[in-house]
């Protein structure tokens, strides 16, 4: 009976650590507080891709990152890798890379630890 109690603690332990990593954010993100309904940009868009209009968005994850310590906002259809990315600023305009390595050297230093908008099923 006590193994069983044991292994139910640290199962939930287990279960806990796992689900607390990427909580959406609720924090100020480019000057606003919940950036998703308060930027009406991104609410625009957040809404359209809920709705499909960019095509399956059903694994579309948005992240915060910082670049040249700026706020930037990530979005990505397959969280696994950068299919259909979207970076862009906090006025929605798309990040400008000044070549193909920066735009590579900034994907590969993606946290991917601060998720802003994820689709809702």
């Amino acid at each position: 009976m006590k193994i069983r109690r044991l292994l139910v603690f640290t199962l939930l332990i287990l279960i806990s650590f796992a689900c607390s990593k990427q909580d959406i954010v609720n924090d100020t993100v480019c000057g606003v507080i919940n950036p998703v309904t308060n930027l009406p940009w991104l609410k625009e868009f957040t809404v359209k891709m809920q709705k499909g209009d960019y095509g399956d968005c059903s694994r579309c994850v948005m992240y915060l990152e910082k670049y040249k310590s700026r706020d930037i906002l990530v979005v990505e259809n397959f969280p696994d890798n950068c299919v259909l990315c979207e970076v862009r600023e906090c006025d929605g305009t798309y990040v400008k890379f000044k070549d193909f390595e920066e735009n590579q050297s900034f994907m590969n230093s993606l946290r991917k630890d601060i998720i802003i908008w994820k689709y809702k099923i």
